[in-house]
């Protein structure tokens, strides 16, 4: 379903679908990992597909201009991108960088106590994931 709506979105936004658009789009359907932008690029190589990392940054930030994924920056170095544009929160491990969504009902309730209008929202919650507090 992402598929076929993001190929749209671009088209409705007068972008043409090559194949390395639809490599990235067909990368990032489904794909709960947040990727970066580099990782993309390395993944989608690995596959013996040809594609320059212009050409995967370029994409994404069309890709976010049309609403399509949402950028996550989650530290200076660089963002991650996220297909599911619902509204969400993401929760950020400090240690081994793992970013997760977490979908909480009560904090729509929150947002009904902002005074004015919401028009969207990124909350990132930082701290230990249950893997690495494990591992200490």
């Amino acid at each position: 379903m992402f598929k076929e709506m993001a190929l749209q979105a671009l088209k409705e936004n007068g972008y043409k679908i090559t194949k390395p658009r639809e490599w990235i789009i067909e990368y990032l359907d489904g794909n709960k990992n947040h990727p970066t932008a580099f990782e993309i690029f390395d993944d989608i190589r690995k596959n013996d597909k040809s594609i320059s990392f212009a050409t995967v940054y370029n994409t994404l930030e069309t890709l976010v201009k049309s609403g399509i994924v949402n950028e996550i920056s989650v530290d200076s170095q660089s963002s991650r991108f996220d297909p599911d544009t619902s509204e969400h929160i993401h929760f950020v491990c400090v240690k081994c960088k793992k970013v997760s969504d977490i979908y909480n009902s009560s904090f729509g309730e929150f947002l009904k106590n902002i005074p004015g209008k919401v028009h969207g929202y990124n909350v990132i919650i930082k701290g230990e994931c249950e893997d690495c507090i494990e591992k200490s």
